[in-house]
């Protein structure tokens, strides 16, 4: 629970220090104007290119490809609060997650051709039950369950949009405080765990970004794990304004393990940019369908709340 406030107090402090120093793209590209030498002003302008996802890469100025704002899987730093309604019980739940794309290597095949890039991913996200805090003989929230995934993906990238194709692996593993509080998954428990390929092709149509994808599992615990899963998705960017841009993203997966029934999560809120190379997300989410942690996923799942979110990438 230690670590919980930590987190907390961290998000306010960082939430402050934004709103204090964040400042617009425009000013940065007006003191660009100011360099009166032509190569001094172009690589001032590729350092905003830079910082706001635009990669000179040989010839090539590449899109890279933006992160999916409504996947629950997508690598990124998060805290989210809210109500969890699962396993016939509705409580009060903490949501942390640790993930990063790392960008390893770049193939700029040809002048002709748009980049490769190849990335590795990992994130790491646990569920709390903090409802009855207080009264857990101090073991402070309960965790419910922890997934790792961590892989690898290569994105081609064109002028307007992106293919990547993903290979990674996942594994769930029950927390202590669950286990103690439901004795019966000691001996029922499902060590979940599966290797998979995943194609998805996103799309640029002005300021709304849509993609398609479906994977395949090529190895799991337990063997007879059905191997089909589909997604697919849409988000919108508004126009930034001095200090924040509005943002909106649905998306929705079905896998042929709970058969084939549809997963919707929506995010909606706004993105804050200035301190960091990064920004920083304040959203309110909305999940209804299977469970989307490891081995419940037959089990209904809804959940209702607000996050703040940081994007390694």
């Amino acid at each position: 629970m230690y670590l919980i406030k930590k987190i907390l107090v961290f998000s306010l402090l960082w939430t402050s220090i934004l709103f204090a120093q964040s400042q617009p793209i425009v000013q940065s590209l007006e003191s660009c104007r100011e360099y009166k030498v032509s190569h001094e002003r172009l690589a001032c302008y590729d350092q905003i290119s830079v910082a706001n996802g635009v990669e000179t890469i040989g010839n090539n100025k590449t899109k890279q490809m933006p992160a999916l704002l409504a996947d629950l899987e997508e690598p990124r730093i998060f805290t989210a609060f809210g109500s969890l309604d699962f396993r016939d019980d509705n409580f009060n739940a903490i949501l942390l997650g640790l993930g990063s794309r790392i960008k390893l290597k770049t193939f700029d095949i040809s002048p002709k051709n748009k980049a490769i890039d190849f990335n590795m991913i990992g994130l790491i996200k646990s569920q709390f039950d903090v409802s009855e805090i207080d009264t857990r003989n101090n073991r402070g929230g309960a965790l419910i369950n922890t997934d790792f995934m961590i892989g690898g993906e290569l994105v081609k990238n064109f002028d307007k949009g992106n293919l990547r194709l993903k290979y990674y692996h996942r594994s769930t593993h029950l927390g202590d405080e669950f286990l103690i509080d439901n004795p019966e998954f000691v001996d029922d428990r499902l060590n979940l765990s599966y290797e998979a390929f995943d194609l998805l092709y996103y799309r640029n149509i002005n300021r709304w970004g849509a993609y398609l994808g479906g994977s395949v599992i090529v190895r799991s615990e337990p063997s007879s794990l059905e191997s089909f899963q589909a997604q697919a998705g849409a988000q919108y960017r508004g126009e930034k304004s001095n200090w924040y841009t509005p943002i909106l993203g649905l998306d929705v997966k079905s896998w042929e393990a709970s058969d084939w029934h549809a997963n919707v999560s929506i995010k909606a809120g706004f993105e804050v940019n200035g301190l960091f190379d990064r920004p920083l997300q304040f959203l309110l989410e909305y999940y209804d369908g299977k469970s989307p942690y490891g081995q419940f996923l037959d089990e209904d799942l809804s959940f209702i709340g607000f996050s703040v979110n940081h994007y390694w990438q």
